[in-house]
């Protein structure tokens, strides 16, 4: 098996490793006579690459993962109910909310510069109204 196979296999076998059941729903946590057990989204990615070099050159490779969790729900489990309650969405950083905004500010910035183009036009008919005007010639 070649070292770039070897890395592959070592990585995908570690997502596996990690990518369990029990990522997705967390552990239980009991108090109070109340369960609380946490629901999480999960995502992840995954690259690899392998070159080789003419005739007697080395080859070279390499692999990477990354994974994201976040809580999105909880199920509390009291002695009468089981509910499941969604965790809220807070406000997130300043470079998400800014993501949130950049098509609106997009479509605003669109729709201006028609306007001012629309008005310009406009403006440039009423101006050669006023000069033909002023070539006018009155024949009495």
């Amino acid at each position: 098996m070649s070292e770039v196979e070897a890395l592959l296999k070592a990585t995908i076998t570690e997502m596996e490793r990690i990518l369990t059941s029990k990522t997705v729903i967390g552990e239980p946590i009991t108090s109070g006579g109340k369960t609380v057990v946490p629901l999480l989204s999960v995502g992840a990615g995954f690259g690899a690459g392998a070159g080789s070099g003419k005739e007697d050159e080395a080859t070279s490779g390499g692999a990477g993962g990354g994974f994201g969790i976040k809580p999105v729900a909880v199920i509390i489990i009291e002695e009468d109910a089981v509910r499941v309650e969604p965790v809220q969405k807070k406000a997130g950083s300043l470079i998400e909310q800014l993501a949130d905004k950049v098509p609106s500010l997009i479509k605003k910035e669109i729709d201006e510069r028609e306007e001012r183009k629309h008005k310009g036009s406009e403006e440039k008919e009423g101006e050669e109204k006023e000069k033909a005007k002023g070539k006018e010639i009155k024949v009495e």
